[in-house]
């Protein structure tokens, strides 16, 4: 499976990767991709 988000800062939006509004990352393989556009503020 392939998931696509934005732009990904700290601390205003990294909540849109949280298991609550991404439950699906706890069943993600090495087989899936998360693919962020834009900006990823978190490194």
């Amino acid at each position: 499976m392939i998931y696509i988000t934005g732009d990904t800062h700290i601390p205003i939006d990294i909540g849109k990767l949280s298991t609550s509004r991404f439950p699906e990352q706890k069943s993600l393989t090495k087989d899936d991709y998360v693919i962020v556009c834009g900006d990823f503020g978190g490194v």
